[in-house]
């Protein structure tokens, strides 16, 4: 068993990760039935008799129809019956396919049936992982580092270790096993990288960063070490300068890496040190001028920094590359953006009706259909939408709210409020549907189909920061039940404390309830995080009635400058008849 990278949920309460039970040898396809058996099994004498064949057959034809989790559970029973170690390894397989419970059941007699296998006790013990049964797979987990340590392996060991235990479930009892596995071993880089990662995982920056640094300190020139140590530095402002200079050294004594200059770049334009980040991206580029990744990368960089020449040079470089090398619809999609904000919009028709079926297909139709409903041609944008290829329900649902934002943008407010609310009766449960439709009634002042649908919504999601916000916010901008509006926008701040949006939804309740100092608190603070023309348009009022009109007026300016068509900040300056 290899990598059973299944992504989801092993439980309710508990993560399946994708990396797990990455330490065994065997891919695992569930659509192809393991016929061999592993060296270290004992096989039983088993009778193939017409019942037992009738079960494997049935139970393979189940996986070609997707029904894994059946199939496992009747591979289980197989195994139980015969005691054929060979059925328990294809009961943990579909198991973990289905991401079903009884792949830990399976793994458990895998290991009982085949005492010696290797391949089953890695499964076991990474199964128990993934359920958070720490204790029990750490004597399985020794077993195993003994062997190593006899063998002269221990550096595949702990790099297993490091891939494996920061996705565990309880990565804090992962970290105390860690550190008492690794005790012996603290000279060897590779552990001290293992405990770093599950540090990592459990919160503890301080010591995550400790342990990676004492790696990088024995394998100064790694790259892999050095990368690590990246990885697992403090996230706070001083650990990314720390890792920041790190790299910058490395790079002294390797100022040929092409792949290293480019993560500098992206730590660089993180930190919005633009100017030092397009040296950096053309550093490495100059380096490695065909690397795929470097060169979609810089491409989105260029267009975020309005340098479309730029950017659409290196996309069409993109395109030129061999077709192993590059997934072309990114960057087809790209070109399109930078044909519209042109002014081209024929040029970015023909860049999007060249992407292909997949993740960028919907985007592309998207875009298609509100530059060609913005021609006047609505039916055709409409069909567009209409006819693109769907899998799956929440494909439909993206593409009903993509339907409606078209007619929105054209005005049609009832006719896109319509589009939602017939998919809210096929869909009555989709949270993406739910909060669309009541953004959609809300604009057609149905507050009655808003809340309806919010309070649905945070019914079944009811961490969900937005829905919170979107009602008391309604409530607010309509002087309607203003501590009931309170209390929601105060829940949603709890969930999302640094959203600008909600801060400043808190200071537009406030100011409705004439609480004028700390409305503009937090009005305040909401603009410095996201000066944006609707945040602009409620600061502006609030230091309009509290005198400050000169303040207002700049602020209004500003905004005026990048959003000079902002609905709401017109409303607001016509409603108060200020010129900005």
């Amino acid at each position: 068993m290899a990598a059973l990278t299944c992504q989801g949920a092993w439980s309710a309460a508990a993560p399946w990760p994708a990396v797990m039970i990455a330490q065994a040898t065997t891919q695992i396809n569930p659509h192809r039935s393991r016929a061999a058996a592993d060296d270290a099994e004992v096989l039983p004498e088993v009778e193939l008799t017409p019942q037992l064949l009738f079960r494997v057959l049935a139970s393979e034809i189940a996986v070609q129809r997707g029904e894994i989790a059946s199939a496992a559970l009747t591979y289980l029973g197989l195994a139980r019956d015969t005691r054929d170690p060979r059925f328990a390894r294809r009961a943990t397989e579909l198991g973990v396919a289905a991401r079903a419970p009884t792949a830990l059941e399976a793994a458990r007699l895998w290991h009982e049936l085949a005492a010696d296998s290797e391949q089953a006790a890695q499964a076991f013990e990474s199964l128990l992982l993934i359920d958070g049964q720490v204790a029990e797979a750490e004597p399985l987990l020794a077993t195993r580092l003994a062997q190593a340590r006899a063998g002269d392996k221990l550096d595949e060991f702990y790099a297993q270790l490091r891939r494996n235990l920061p996705a565990v479930r309880d990565p804090g009892a992962a970290l105390a096993m860690v550190q008492r596995l690794a005790a012996p071993d603290l000279a060897l880089a590779e552990a001290r990288l293992a405990i770093a990662a599950v540090a990592h995982a459990a919160g503890n920056h301080e010591l995550a960063e400790q342990e990676a640094i004492a790696a990088l300190r024995m394998r100064p020139d790694d790259r892999g070490t050095l990368l690590a140590t990246l990885a697992y530095s403090n996230p706070d402002k001083e650990g990314a300068e720390r890792a920041r200079r790190r790299l910058a050294d490395y790079l002294e004594r390797h100022a040929d890496d092409a792949e290293l200059w480019f993560v500098h770049a992206q730590t660089l334009a993180a930190d919005g040190q633009t100017a030092r980040a397009r040296d950096e991206f053309g550093r490495a580029l100059k380096l490695d001028p065909d690397n795929p990744r470097i060169l979609m990368t810089v491409a989105q960089f260029d267009y975020r920094n309005k340098d479309l020449e730029q950017a659409e040079q290196l996309l069409k470089r993109y395109l030129e590359l061999p077709g192993q090398l590059r997934n072309p619809d990114p960057a087809r999609l790209m070109l399109g953006l930078i044909a519209e904000d042109r002014d081209d919009p024929e040029q970015a028709l023909r860049w999007y009706e060249q992407v292909q079926p997949g993740d960028q297909l919907i985007p592309a139709a998207a875009r298609r259909a509100s530059l060609t409903a913005k021609m006047g041609r609505l039916a055709e944008a409409r069909q567009i939408l209409h006819a693109v290829p769907v899998t799956s329900n929440a494909q439909r649902v993206r593409l009903l709210t993509i339907e409606s934002g078209v007619l929105r943008e054209l005005g049609q407010q009832q006719e896109a409020f319509k589009i939602l609310d017939d998919g809210l009766a096929k869909y009555p449960d989709d949270q993406d549907l739910l909060y669309a439709q009541g953004m959609a009634a809300e604009r057609i002042n149905r507050m009655d189909a808003m809340e309806k649908s919010l309070r649905r919504l945070i019914a079944l999601a009811p961490k969900n920061a937005n829905a919170y916000n979107a009602l008391g916010y309604s409530l607010a901008d309509r002087k309607l039940r203003l501590a009931e509006a309170q209390q929601l926008i105060e829940e949603a701040l709890r969930l999302q404390p640094e959203s600008a949006h909600i801060i400043d939804s808190m200071g537009w309740v406030m100011f409705r309830r004439g609480q004028i100092e700390q409305a503009l608190r937090h009005l305040i603070k909401a603009y410095e995080l996201a000066p944006e023309a609707e945040i602009a348009a409620h600061l502006g009022e609030v230091l309009w009635a509290s005198g400050r009109k000169e303040e207002a007026r700049n602020i209004w300016r500003g905004a005026l400058r990048e959003e000079a068509d902002n609905e709401v900040l017109n409303e607001t300056l016509k409603r108060l008849g200020a010129t900005p």
